[in-house]
């Protein structure tokens, strides 16, 4: 028996958007009031599932990105040694570092909310949840910059994992624009199918048919992401049986994260194991020709 389409309908539905809303707001207004060092500056935004409309019910934890525009990062390696030289000449030492700005953050944060409520995480600042405000995870970064000629630059941001001390680069403005667009292009059911597949996942994770961690859920959005437009169908059926038919026929190893910045696939920690994407496919597989 094959999976019905209620059932494929329930796992594309739309997980409560209210309470991460609150959560936003409620951060975001306590670090308005904070006082910040003299010529500090900030941006502060939502990413993750509720951010690109992808959450489902059971999602509870909330990503924001607390991005510092005083100051940034650069690349200017792709750069001629000349352009290299002229660039470096022209930008000035900041005087306030990412290790200032995270170390400030963390001060905001036990002001506003108290030293109990928050914790020092490995990628981020962790805030407890405090009904009806949800878990936070605080991303404290810097503007990144990637020159690809001496005027013009790809734009991103950058922090550091403070475990082994690696900068992380990312794009989530650009994961965001490029998920909008496809979901236009697709009658707006790219989001929908994102939503399904997730919940697929967790129904394999809980019967035990692949262990919790094999398909992340930013991993899963960056693979149907590059899925054709052509796959994603009226139907709930016809789009979960042209997805995975797509994913075990497609070469993996060039494909591109939904911010179009960065490969998915590799050996770095930031990047997916071509096995584990493939061992998710089959058991999709499975479960649709097993379905009870």
């Amino acid at each position: 028996m094959t999976i019905p389409e209620p059932q494929l309908s329930r796992w594309s539905e739309h997980g409560s958007q209210d309470a991460s809303k609150r959560t936003h707001e409620t951060i975001r207004g306590m670090l308005n009031v904070y006082r910040w060092p003299s010529g500090m500056t900030y941006d502060f935004y939502l990413q993750g599932s509720y951010r690109n409309d992808t959450n489902i019910r059971g999602d509870s934890d909330v990503d924001v990105v607390l991005e510092s525009t005083s100051t940034f990062h650069y690349d200017a390696s792709s750069l001629s040694q000349y352009d290299q030289n002229r660039l470096s000449a022209s930008i000035q030492p900041a005087t306030y570092s990412w290790n200032d700005f995270r170390r400030e953050t963390l001060k905001a944060l036990e002001s506003g909310f108290g030293k109990d409520s928050v914790a020092q995480g490995n990628k981020s600042i962790k805030l407890k949840a405090d009904p009806p405000r949800l878990e936070a995870d605080v991303v404290v970064c810097v503007e990144h910059r990637r020159y690809t000629s001496y005027n013009s630059y790809i734009e991103g941001i950058t922090f550091q994992v403070l475990r082994d001390k690696r900068w992380i680069v990312n794009h989530p403005k650009d994961h965001y624009k490029n998920g909008t667009t496809k979901s236009r292009r697709t009658w707006d059911r790219y989001k929908r199918t994102v939503r399904m597949f997730k919940n697929a996942r967790n129904h394999l994770e809980s019967i035990g048919r692949i262990r919790p961690g094999l398909a992340p859920s930013y991993f899963v959005e960056c693979l149907l992401y590059n899925a054709p437009d052509s796959a994603f169908q009226p139907g709930f059926q016809d789009t979960y049986c042209s997805v995975v038919n797509w994913m075990k026929q497609a070469n993996l190893e060039g494909l591109a994260c939904q911010n179009g910045r960065q490969y998915l696939f590799g050996p770095s920690p930031g990047q997916w194991s071509v096995a584990d994407a493939n061992a998710f496919a089959s058991r999709l597989v499975e479960l649709w020709n097993n379905w009870s």
